[in-house]
């Protein structure tokens, strides 16, 4: 005897897969787009999905080590390198300065002024230039500015 249902997300009324038990959806791209977007929404919200989730992304990363990644990609993309270089060394020409003594990774902060009253907020050390995110800062000054501290009591 032949099944059928309606799938949920293009309303189709078709035949059911004989292996599916409690099918719902075609198999059209985005009928199964549609069911796999529902299932990660419901499954992700739940503190049992995100247990999983959290597994799933052990296991990959235990399997899938971000150095033999980047060592693989290297040698599958023999030209990554030498570009990466010939940037590197374009961005340093247009600095003017010695390139091995210009890139490192560092906590400290300096103020760059940038336009009137704002200021590029770069992390830097003994003037190197460091790989972060910039942050934009307005300053605003004002004058005649007193300091009022209410009476102690007690």
């Amino acid at each position: 005897m032949l099944k059928f249902f309606t799938c949920q997300h293009c309303d189709k009324h078709l035949q059911c897969n004989p292996r599916s038990k409690h099918q719902q959806y075609c198999s059209s791209r985005a009928c199964q787009n549609a069911r796999k977007r529902k299932h990660n929404s419901e499954t992700a919200s739940t503190p049992k999905g995100k247990i999983l989730k959290r597994r799933r992304n052990k296991r990959w990363r235990e399997n899938n080590k971000n150095d033999d990644y980047q060592k693989r990609y290297r040698e599958e993309h023999t030209d990554y390198e030498e570009r990466n270089r010939k940037q590197q060394r374009e961005r340093n020409k247009k600095r003017g300065e010695e390139p091995s003594s210009m890139i490192v990774k560092t906590d400290a902060l300096l103020l760059q002024p940038f336009r009137d009253g704002a200021y590029m907020a770069f992390r830097i050390k003994k003037q190197k230039i460091v790989k972060t995110d910039t942050l934009l800062l307005q300053v605003q000054s004002q004058s005649a500015i007193e300091a009022h501290f209410p009476p102690r009591t007690g």
